[in-house]
């Protein structure tokens, strides 16, 4: 490997050099921090309210918890339900999100619980 005249760093001071810190000015690190996309307040909202209802379906698929059984229910209840006469419902959160195929997340979501779920 050529040196090009230029004198070499200790393998030590090299090895080292990774854990420095970056030098980052501010706006390079808050747009680290900032979404990738925008979504408008009710989107915001939408997806929260999607994301509930997800981590409501899977933490509590073995509830033994009467609340937390009634938790999982409420929630596979709205997942599979494909009415979509109120705005906040799964088909119509899904499409506002711009992902057109509830179904395949209704399936996907189905799938996993069979998977995880063994009765007894």
């Amino acid at each position: 490997m050529k040196n090009n005249g230029q004198p070499r760093a200790p393998i030590e001071e090299r090895a080292l050099s990774v854990f420095q810190p970056d030098i980052l000015i501010e706006h390079q690190y808050q747009s680290t921090y900032r979404r990738r996309f925008h979504l408008d307040p009710e989107r915001v909202l939408m997806l929260a309210v999607l994301q509930d209802a997800v981590v409501c379906f899977q933490d509590n698929v073995k509830a033994t918890c009467k609340r937390k059984q009634t938790m999982h229910l409420d929630a596979a209840e709205w997942i599979t339900n494909d009415d979509r006469s109120y705005p906040f419902s799964f088909e119509n959160i899904l499409r506002s999100l711009g992902l057109r195929d509830a179904g395949y997340m209704r399936q996907g979501l189905l799938r996993w619980k069979e998977a995880v779920w063994k009765p007894g």
